[in-house]
């Protein structure tokens, strides 16, 4: 620490350079706040973090001012209190009156202040906003009524992702979020990652909710319905329910939609055994042709769209393999209807995830299979969250059910693309399964420390040696493509792109919280689960022999190596 200051008459411990914000909630003085973000540079719009200073005429903003030597702050004076009480209330004259209704209620930063600031009722009465919702997205909900100009959405899309999809419009009392040209979001150059709906304080943002569609599936019973679920599902259930990894982590989950009214609960895992065998072969096969530049990985929905829209010169770069579900949601309607005897419109798909890019991807053209749609509706954690809580089921103490056959197990390389780096490994590991000389050979994949977001990793096999990197949220993966084409570095030959920050255990479809530690505990419970694996990396999945048996004996199958692949093209989109 470098010096002393006193906040409400004690002395506390600052660093030179900080703000004031940052040093008070260090000391575990709380001081409410709306614009602010970590990593993000203030921009004290929202005035909610006022601090009194004496020797200040005005009060403060805390988010943006510096600790200076000498300082005496007082967070909780009458002065204080009252100036954001005001700004409270004034944020509430015309925010829509559907608390009971709406989806963000119990969970909404604006009803917390309304309640700390003991705002009972309402003092300040302006026109409600007359703004539209916006449905047009296949992702994305938007609500601009609710929307209390914190900036929150408008940073992250336009600083993190380098999409810009909504920004401010107008000024004064008619400034307003809104897309390019007031158009809706599906015209936009949004790439459904959600973000902007994990940091919204309030339900201006949200996600285009699935759950009636798969309810009234349910009820009417005229399809059956089949739910697969994503090992990093389960990893943020655990993590959200406080369980402890062990064997039966899944089982838990497939209970619980059992009573839901599934007819089915399969492993989404081993699709992802799948799919990194996939990707692992296309890069052994680039290395063999000498192709120039690295792989991408293709399984986050968010980073293929903004590749397709921003950088389609990296399209020929992308794997071609489908992400683990649609792979899934491509065996349920082709391979398994064929071994059921059933036409594929006789079953109803449900995909559960932790991202909300997967319901754009269960809409893409090239997801469809004679006209019929290998995913018919994609549920984020929250959602299913929801319904676990509709139907009064505690999670804790269900009898676990195992998954339906003929989709059980899957290796711990499944488990590892649920948080940021693990699908490099996983891919790494595989390639060396294939291209290694020698039994007396071992796989060694050192995880470097955190930098800055990206890291690298390099692999020996024989005489050979090979790079991957793994990087972490659009700003993050644009600026370090650029680096190695500047650089003209040959050296990488695999880069693992994930849209969100710690890929999927921080995935917009992730239960909103804004804690920091969050992912990081999904991404120990994944580890945890790696560990107590039968299988270690994907070509052990014997289930998987018996598949490939089966669809190269397939006469539906015209060509099992490109069975699971897809393909990607450059789209034209509002910026």
């Amino acid at each position: 620490m470098d010096f002393q200051i006193a906040v409400n008459n004690s002395l506390v411990d600052v660093r030179e350079g900080e703000t004031l914000l940052t040093a008070l909630r260090r000391q575990g003085i709380k001081v409410p706040t709306l614009c602010h973000m970590n990593r993000f540079s203030p921009t004290g719009a929202c005035r909610l973090c006022v601090v009194e200073v004496e020797g200040k005429r005005d009060l403060i903003t805390s988010c943006s001012y510096p600790v200076e030597k000498g300082m005496k702050v007082f967070t909780n004076t009458q002065r204080v209190i009252k100036a954001r009480k005001l700004i409270v209330e004034m944020l509430l004259s015309n925010h829509p009156d559907d608390c009971l209704y709406c989806e963000r209620n119990g969970n909404c930063e604006l009803q917390w202040l309304a309640d700390e600031m003991n705002v009972k009722e309402r003092k300040f009465f302006a026109k409600k906003n007359p703004y539209f919702p916006d449905g047009s997205s296949t992702s994305v909900f938007r609500d601009p009524a609710k929307c209390v100009l914190c900036s929150r959405c408008v940073r992250i899309c336009e600083e993190t992702q380098l999409v810009t999809a909504i920004d401010f419009i107008s000024r004064g009392n008619q400034m307003r979020v809104n897309s390019a040209f007031n158009k809706g979001l599906n015209v936009s150059s949004c790439i459904n990652c959600g973000q902007c709906i994990m940091v919204c304080p309030t339900g201006a943002l949200t996600d285009i909710s699935h759950i009636e569609k798969v309810q009234a599936a349910i009820d009417k019973k005229k399809k059956e319905v089949l739910f697969f679920v994503s090992p990093s599902v389960t990893a943020s259930l655990a993590e959200h329910y406080g369980l402890k990894p062990e064997k039966n982590l899944g089982e838990l989950i497939c209970a619980a939609l059992k009573k839901i009214g599934a007819d089915k609960v399969f492993d989404l895992g081993m699709a992802s055994d799948i799919n990194i065998l996939g990707e692992a072969k296309q890069l052994a096969l680039r290395i063999k042709n000498g192709a120039q530049g690295p792989l991408f990985s293709s399984c986050c929905p968010s980073w293929v769209k903004y590749v397709e829209e921003f950088r389609p010169e990296l399209i020929p770069s992308l794997a071609t393999t489908k992400s683990p579900q649609q792979i899934f949601g491509k065996l349920l309607k082709t391979w398994y209807t064929k071994q059921r005897k059933v036409m594929p419109d006789s079953l109803y798909s449900v995909a559960v995830m932790p991202c909300v890019g997967k319901k754009f991807e269960a809409s893409r053209e090239e997801m469809t299979h004679k006209g019929i749609s290998e995913v018919d509706a994609v549920l984020t954690i929250r959602e299913l969250m929801r319904m676990i809580r509709t139907n009064g089921i505690d999670l804790r103490n269900l009898e676990p059910v195992p998954f339906d056959e003929p989709f059980q197990g899957c290796s711990a390389a499944a488990w590892k693309l649920g948080y940021a780096g693990g699908k490099a490994e996983a891919v790494a590991q595989e390639l060396f399964e294939s291209m290694k000389t020698s039994d007396k050979e071992t796989f060694k994949f050192i995880m470097p420390k955190n930098i800055a977001g990206r890291r690298e990793s390099k692999l020996t096999i024989g005489k050979k040696t090979f790079g991957f990197a793994w990087v972490s949220g659009i700003e993050k993966a644009n600026s370090y493509i650029n680096q190695l084409i500047d650089q003209g570095r040959t050296d990488i030959h695999y880069v693992e792109v994930m849209a969100c920050l710690e890929g999927c255990a921080g995935g917009g479809g992730q239960p909103i919280n804004r804690l920091p530690e969050k992912p990081r505990n999904r991404k120990k419970i994944c580890q945890d689960m790696e560990k107590i694996n039968h299988w270690a990396n994907a070509s052990e999945n014997s289930s998987l022999e018996k598949l490939n048996r089966s669809l190269k004996n397939s006469p539906d199958v015209d060509n099992p190596e490109t069975y699971f692949h897809t393909h990607f093209q450059p789209r034209e989109v509002l910026k």
